[in-house]
């Protein structure tokens, strides 16, 4: 049975970085192996990457400079950090490994490989808002703002971001102080005070899709322009947030793949396209043909210079005038996997939120993109192969397998260094950043292996990877989750981890990783449905938002699920709730809600895209405004139970979807935001006492975040 997924998950979906494998299932046991113990321990910090430059790079060797010999010679590492992570010794080893793999895949069309290319580079950097312009210096921060860390009074009784980990707050659209909602929109930031329900100011950040990190009185907006491929990263200082002051506005060149903060410095994981900074030609330009035309890319590729290689930024000063670029990394800081994942350079930007605000590259790898996963103390990103579908003397591979997922484990230090610690790799594809946890310096980590040809049935297993030396090496198994199914969830809980499989069943697998050299599945149920996100709500209890479905798999409408897993060796589902419809909190997180002083659970629901079983009564079913809003629900002991709904105020009329998307529990209020309003109800009543809205719903519908 296919997943379905409504238009927002699929747009979401697209917006990813994650390659997910669509498979089935046939629920069979899993078999249990354990791998032996390395025989040494896990080294702390092998080897710290050098302080990047602040400076311009017209003093790197340029490909004049560099000789014959080089251009196109073999590169040269100064370190391997392991068999999959190799580290350059000078920038013309660095130019000459980029230039070599370029030659390779370029065609007559540049390296998009034809008029629609395999992926979408996007333009360079200076193009989205035109070429620098001169040395512009940086916004001043007022002394007050830079001392460090704010010492407000003790917060209010609020919500944050809805995150995976404990102290790693992730960025979204909506921020809250308890006092003020920041609130993220194509056209701006808005803040709006809570006791008055009125916007208060607005923030003049670029248009685009932003996130949002607040941590005391620093507020850093990242955005993600509709046009260019900058990330635009805007530090703001809102103790007075009637009258907020940009600090400083960076522009970073590349997409934004992941954002966190920890401790008050964000760390920004920015992946680089860099294929589209060099000036291709095209077979249909005047005078050219395809073998002129793939001749003279060869030849630019061999012109170009490292510094075409390498991501950039500016800052954009209080006039709009743009400050001198410069490249972000040293070439020694930059790595790549010795399985070739593209020709980006993914990287680590740090801020210090409480400082003057200025990015500091850490970290890159030669890799367009993958999944990131933030432990306070550690960045992991997984990339996989880019080569591995790829043709051989124009022969299609016959049952190509998956490519295994490579990851990279990254330290987090002072002053927002970052530290290179190992590599590893592992069959199959993950699902989300939410198939990795760390506990103790151990990595956990789910995937779906398949050979995406149907041959072989897929198969899900949970590892368990240690450094060891330079090597992430695996430490334990346990495989054989759902044969012939796809992983819909996963949650890792201190030394428990539980894993949702699907494709008429729903199997809950409840894994015991107490011992990380033998970790065992200890239990599973099999119940309809599955659930798609996994939440704590008390000692031994498991919240499952998903969807019902028939003995045939169809589903049926968004459930809630409440799992007791105190006895591993036998969870059992204590009660469930039928929603309808379909909810954003299935693919994010963020849009989920639960209140632990009370038991609130509130999720935003479209109605119409499933409905509920024969004779089930949806309590999404009250929601008659094709928008949709959000269903309150409780947890009252181990009872699910339905407490009502809040509708959105919206309702478009150019047939634009303009959902609720995210709920804060602000003192006794529940405040529900949508994309152009914000509503203020009564937590035990839901009863409306005020509501805010900016433009109309018109303006604001159609327009999809990925949070």
């Amino acid at each position: 049975m296919t997943r379905r997924f409504p238009l927002a998950a699929l747009v979401v979906a697209a917006a990813t970085l994650t390659l997910t494998a669509c498979i089935g299932d046939d629920g069979s046991s899993p078999s249990v192996r354990n791998a032996a113990s390395p025989t040494t321990s896990p080294a702390t910090t092998v080897s710290t990457l050098p302080t990047p430059t602040t400076t311009p790079t017209t003093a790197t060797p340029s490909a004049t400079e560099i000789p014959s010999d080089r251009t196109h010679g073999p590169a040269r590492f100064s370190s391997f950090g392991s068999s999959r992570l190799r580290f350059f010794a000078e920038c013309p080893d660095l130019l000459a490994y980029m230039q070599d793999e370029a030659t390779k895949r370029v065609t007559a069309w540049g390296l998009n490989g034809g008029p629609l290319g395999r992926y979408f580079p996007g333009m360079p950097l200076a193009s989205a808002a035109g070429a620098p312009a001169g040395t512009a210096a940086p916004m001043a921060v007022e002394d007050s703002a830079a001392s460090g860390a704010p010492t407000a009074a003790a917060p209010p009784n609020f919500s944050g971001t809805n995150t995976q980990e404990v102290g790693v707050d992730e960025g979204d659209i909506v921020e809250t102080d308890g006092t003020h909602v920041f609130v993220a929109s194509q056209d701006g930031v808005r803040i709006v005070d809570v006791a008055s329900a009125q916007v208060i100011s607005q923030l003049d950040v670029p248009q685009g899709t932003s996130q949002l990190l607040l941590d005391g009185t620093r507020l850093l907006v990242v955005t993600q322009p509709y046009t260019g491929v900058d990330t635009i990263a805007s530090l703001y200082d809102v103790t007075d947030a009637s009258a907020p002051a940009l600090l400083r506005r960076s522009h970073l060149e590349g997409y934004l793949a992941a954002a966190r903060s920890i401790d008050g410095t964000a760390r920004l994981v920015v992946t680089t396209s860099l294929g589209a900074r060099l000036p291709f030609v095209r077979p249909d330009q005047f005078g050219l043909d395809e073998d002129r035309a793939l001749q003279r890319n060869k030849d630019i590729i061999a012109q170009s210079t490292v510094d075409d290689w390498m991501p950039r930024s500016f800052v954009e000063a209080a006039d709009e005038s743009f400050g001198e670029m410069s490249t972000t990394l040293d070439c020694g800081a930059v790595a790549a996997p010795s399985e070739f994942a593209g020709l980006g350079i993914s990287w680590i930007a740090s801020i210090d939120m409480h400082g003057d605000g200025s990015p500091i590259g850490s970290a890159g790898i030669v890799s367009d993109g993958g999944t990131v996963y933030a432990s306070p103390t550690s960045i992991y990103l997984a990339t996989m192969s880019w080569d591995w579908y790829q043709s051989t003397n124009g022969v299609a591979p016959v049952n190509p397998k998956q490519p295994p997922t490579l990851i990279h484990k990254f330290s987090l230090g002072e002053n927002g260094t970052a530290s290179y610690i190992a590599s590893g790799e592992v069959p199959g594809q993950l699902l989300n950043q939410f198939s990795m946890s760390e506990l103790n310096g151990d990595l956990r980590i789910a995937t779906t292996s398949s050979d995406w040809s149907g041959a072989t049935p897929p198969t899900s297993a949970v590892r368990v990877l240690r450094a060891n030396g330079n090597e992430l090496q695996q430490i334990g198994m346990v495989d054989g989750l759902g044969e012939g199914e796809q992983i819909y969830a996963v949650r890792f809980l201190g030394t428990q981890g539980y894993v949702v499989t699907f494709r008429q069943t729903d199997p809950l697998y409840v894994i015991d990783l107490s011992d990380p050299t033998a970790p065992a599945m200890t239990g599973q149920l099999k119940i309809p449905g599955y659930s798609a996100y996994l939440h704590p709500v008390g000692d031994g209890l498991l919240l499952g938002v998903g969807q019902d479905a028939s003995g045939e798999g169809r589903v049926q409408g968004t459930q809630l699920s409440l799992f007791d897993v105190h006895d591993p060796a036998n969870p059992q589902r204590l009660s469930t709730l039928p929603i309808g419809g379909s909810s954003a909190a299935e693919w994010d997180h963020h849009a989920f809600l639960y209140w632990p002083e009370d038991g609130t659970i509130v999720l935003p629901v479209s109605p119409g895209w499933n409905t509920c079983g024969p004779a089930v009564d949806c309590l999404a079913g009250s929601l008659t405004n094709p928008t949709g809003g959000v269903v309150v629900a409780q947890l009252q002991g181990t009872t699910l139970v339905g407490r009502g709904t809040i509708a959105s105020t919206s309702n478009p009329t150019n047939g634009c979807w303009n959902p609720l998307q995210r709920s804060l529990a602000i003192g006794n209020e529940l405040v529900t935001v949508g994309m152009n309003e914000m509503q203020f109800s009564d937590r035990a009543s839901l009863t409306t006492r005020d509501t805010v809205q900016w433009g109309t719903p018109d303006q604001y519908g159609c327009v999809w975040y990925a949070g």
